[in-house]
């Protein structure tokens, strides 16, 4: 629950971008600027946040951020003037990865060794389920009930969310921290971590490239109305559901392991679309068939993170849980410029390029990482 209302708070805006300009009386594009403003404080100070309160008990830590999300989000629902909701967005992305790392870090510190990975996928299932029904009803309450209301929606789910988590989350987990140690950050000088951590930037910018221009190839390449649009978008983001949860068991059985099969498979999709566009169906099975792949790789990374975080830097756990979602969102920003970039010089038929490309120089770095755990003798243990 607490993944699917921080997704349910992230994702909001972007479904009432034109009440919030009426509102407000800007243009489409500034209040836009919401989205990306959220995501640039998100990437800035969720690793800046970690670092600091890892050498707190999970719990306190889960308690201080929490009450400030909340109280972003009733800033949003109070917001009366563009520069209100401004203030306020910064302050609920400051702590939103900060809130995921910790939750992760719960998941990872409660679940049986078997099912750590199936306990990730479920957190970060969250988001997905946030888009799918979370959005469609927040929009929704804010056309029939205003833009405030559906904050304010969001904020009454995230005071029951805290409530529940008072009562079923462990009070004394607390990382191995020791100051003779050194800092958190002593974890990306591991070639475990720094390796491990430009995978998910490659493979996100690899399928954002793609996927961030996902409607407008639904619409304009392939034709379809919008209707048919909103129901493509439901499928996919039921297929993403579904995604996570395979995320899960692929983590359970040394998901590291599979992924390169899994990479091969992604870039023949990419290119295969790209000969498949006059053949509706075809290339819409082939859209369907990637977008299954695109969270394959969250829950089995994470772990990772963790487990070398656990085994040699006791004091960067909650700082490790924070690496896949910081590195995964910036390169959602690399993607997304690279497919503008593409679109501009040659076409949207020709975007799938680029998340090849992405794609397999996060294969080669994968193949790299992967002969490295065997040789720390970290495979044996996982």
């Amino acid at each position: 629950m607490i993944s699917f209302t921080l997704g349910c708070g992230e994702f909001l805006v972007s479904g009432i971008l034109n009440d919030l300009a009426n509102s407000f009386n800007h243009s489409l594009a500034s209040v836009g600027l919401l989205v990306t403003i959220f995501a640039l404080v998100y990437a800035i100070c969720t690793p800046l946040i970690t670092l600091f309160v890892g050498r707190f008990r999970y719990y306190q830590t889960f308690k201080i951020l929490m009450v400030v999300y909340i109280a972003g989000l009733v800033m949003s629902a109070l917001a009366t003037s563009y520069l209100m909701m401004v203030i306020a967005r910064i302050v609920t992305a400051a702590v939103s990865g900060a809130l995921l790392s910790v939750a992760l870090t719960f998941g990872n510190a409660i679940a049986p060794a078997e099912k750590r990975g199936f306990t990730i996928a479920w957190i970060f299932s969250g988001f997905s389920i946030a888009s799918v029904v979370g959005l469609p009803v927040g929009t929704y309450v804010a056309h029939i009930a205003g833009w405030h209301s559906a904050f304010w929606v969001v904020a009454i789910l995230s005071i029951i969310t805290f409530g529940l988590s008072l009562l079923s989350l462990p009070s004394d987990l607390q990382a191995d921290y020791d100051d003779a140690q050194g800092s958190p950050l002593v974890l990306l000088k591991d070639p475990l971590i720094w390796l491990g951590v430009l995978v998910p930037l490659f493979w996100s910018a690899g399928i954002n490239t793609f996927h961030t221009y996902i409607a407008p190839i639904i619409t304009d390449v392939l034709h379809f109305g919008p209707v048919m649009l909103s129901t493509i978008l439901a499928i996919i983001g039921v297929i993403s559901i579904v995604s996570s949860q395979i995320s899960g068991i692929l983590a359970n059985h040394h998901g590291l392991r599979k992924m390169p099969a899994i990479f091969i498979i992604e870039i023949c999709l990419f290119l295969a679309v790209g000969f498949a566009y006059n053949n509706v169906l075809l290339a819409l099975t082939l859209i369907f068939l990637m977008e299954s792949m695109f969270n394959f790789l969250g829950s089995s990374i994470t772990i990772h993170f963790l487990d070398v975080a656990e085994k040699f830097y006791p004091q960067s756990v909650v700082f490790a849980s924070s690496l896949n979602p910081v590195f995964f969102n910036l390169g959602i920003s690399l993607g997304s410029a690279s497919g503008s970039v593409i679109i501009s010089n040659s076409g949207l038929k020709d975007i799938n390029y680029g998340s090849i490309g992405f794609i397999m120089v996060a294969f080669v770095i994968l193949i790299i990482l992967n002969r490295l755990i065997v040789s720390s003798g970290l495979d044996k243990e996982a």
